[in-house]
């Protein structure tokens, strides 16, 4: 049985070259993955908690909100499911 594979639109490659990413790193039991965009000008940031798979995406303009949002939801408990 032959799969069809699905290639990748022309806009999800212009966004992906311009995206860079690192590695996911742990903290108070939710991971954390940061990724910079469009020349460092915006910052996707996504949590996971390691207990419920709860996940949560943000997108911030500003360096300093993003920290404040990071420092915020690592002082939550990653094994309660909270609304942001």
């Amino acid at each position: 049985m032959q799969q069809n594979k699905k290639l990748p639109s022309d806009n999800y490659i212009k966004h992906a070259v311009k995206t860079m990413s690192w590695q996911p790193t742990m903290r108070n039991g939710w991971i954390i993955k940061f990724s910079v965009y469009d020349n460092g000008s915006n910052i996707l940031l996504l949590f996971v908690s390691n207990h419920t798979g709860y996940t949560i995406i943000r997108n911030f303009a500003n360096e300093n909100e993003a920290v404040d949002f990071i420092n915020y939801v690592i002082e939550l408990d990653p094994t309660d499911y909270h609304k942001i």
